[in-house]
């Protein structure tokens, strides 16, 4: 059996770092093997036109032209990632740079009460996620709470190509992420994103995910009590 805890954020609010110093960190949780997986924004970029402009700076350029054909692309290449991994590691514990969820929950529900997607495409959208669903079991949530503000700061610093982000969007961004996660049916830990752990992560931090990672997979797989406490943690 797979188990899948996503790794969950607004646009800047430490994703990507919080999985790669796991990633250095937590290789096993009661002998299970865990294994990460980032979000596949280098295939996003392999989508360009004639002029080479990727989706996402056609997207983050003309929203309401882009929403629809960017959502279903990321959904489809979040989806084909995560399928081809669960294959492949069957019995792991996945940690997964967001999930599928998010694309529907927040970015395409934004989208449409925008009026960004259009209802017949949202209608197609909600289909194609409500097929494949049930391929996707997710056991639970980290959930990186970081202020807007915060965010922002990081975007403008990390500087990538096309991603020039108004403060007012990651604001919007934050309230459906909140309004998703207060009302999510399974387990979620919350974590604070406006701390900085660029190149490391305090013990306590580490020990309560791999407690809550614990906590959640079947009894019959760990001890009663957590066999691995973290003593050091590295960059």
């Amino acid at each position: 059996m797979v188990y899948i805890f996503s790794i969950e954020g607004n646009i800047g609010s430490g994703k990507s770092t919080l999985v790669r110093v796991l990633s250095k960190n937590l290789h096993r949780v009661a002998h299970t093997p865990v294994v990460y997986v980032q979000e596949p924004v280098s295939e996003w970029d392999n989508i360009k036109d004639h002029d080479g402009k990727t989706i996402l700076e056609k997207f983050y350029a003309d929203q309401p032209k882009y929403a629809f054909s960017f959502q279903m692309m990321a959904y489809i290449s979040r989806l084909s990632l995560l399928k081809r991994v669960i294959k492949e590691n069957p019995t792991a514990i996945l940690i997964t740079e967001r999930s599928v969820f998010t694309d529907k929950e927040v970015f395409a529900k934004m989208l449409y009460d925008e009026g960004k997607i259009e209802e017949v495409n949202y209608q197609i959208y909600l289909k194609w996620f409500d097929e494949f669903i049930e391929d996707i079991p997710i056991t639970g949530l980290i959930y990186i709470n970081t202020t807007p503000e915060k965010s922002k700061e990081r975007v403008d610093i990390r500087a990538r190509p096309g991603e020039n982000i108004p403060l007012e969007y990651l604001k919007q961004c934050h309230n459906y992420h909140a309004g998703w996660i207060n009302n999510f049916k399974k387990p979620v830990s919350l974590f604070d994103g406006n701390i900085d752990f660029i190149d490391s992560l305090d013990i306590q931090s580490l020990n309560k995910i791999n407690s809550f990672i614990l906590n959640h997979i079947e009894p019959k797989t760990h001890y009663a009590t957590d066999p691995y406490m973290y003593t050091k943690c590295t960059s």
